[in-house]
């Protein structure tokens, strides 16, 4: 598989990245508040996550001297998601080339990367913890979202505000049922024989 090649992965993050940084296809993403937030965002991240599996054995030790049980990069991962939930940051995402810059470069080095680098070594409880804090949070952002008898993103009609609102609470609904989903489907390891 194609991403699976520690050689092609970061060559795939950089085609990704840059395609998403094209004017034409910036502008079409970020004209909607549901594919900026819904579309944009996450293929930001995915370009991280295809950076990280480049990562050579050398650097994956380095990286895990500072992240210890992937504490480090779930945490950086959990400050840079919410701060893109923030309706004035999706605002100045827009009108403000250097926060455009640093969207690009946090969601994909912030979340995607330090995800990456960090899930495997978490463990269920680091995971869990990540998890129980992301999926409540974007509920919360879609319910005020959606609830909000006022533009919160003065770049995007009401509408889309409130049709990002839907859809992000959709999300944390299927993202919960799939996480617990996966304590039922998942095999348990085999206990140590003594």
């Amino acid at each position: 598989m194609f991403a699976n090649d520690v050689r092609a992965a970061p060559i795939a993050a950089v085609a990704v990245f840059t395609v998403l940084a094209l004017p034409p296809v910036r502008g079409w993403l970020e004209a909607d508040m549901r594919l900026h937030m819904l579309v944009q965002f996450p293929l930001l991240v995915v370009t991280g996550v295809l950076m990280a599996r480049g990562l050579g054995s050398r650097w994956q030790a380095r990286l895990a001297a500072w992240n210890r049980y992937g504490v480090s990069g779930l945490l950086c991962a959990a400050a840079v998601s919410t701060f893109w939930m923030i309706p004035k940051a999706l605002d100045d995402a827009i009108t403000q080339p250097w926060v455009e810059a640093a969207k690009f470069l946090s969601l994909s080095l912030g979340v995607g990367f330090a995800l990456a680098v960090s899930w495997r070594s978490a463990g269920m409880i680091g995971r869990g913890l990540f998890l129980g804090n992301l999926l409540p949070m974007f509920a919360v952002i879609g319910w005020l979202y959606l609830l909000a008898p006022v533009r919160l993103c003065n770049a995007y009609l009401p509408g889309q505000q409130q049709s990002t609102g839907t859809l992000l609470i959709v999300i944390a609904v299927l993202g919960c049922l799939a996480w617990l989903g996966s304590f039922f489907f998942t095999a348990a390891p085999e206990r140590a024989r003594g």
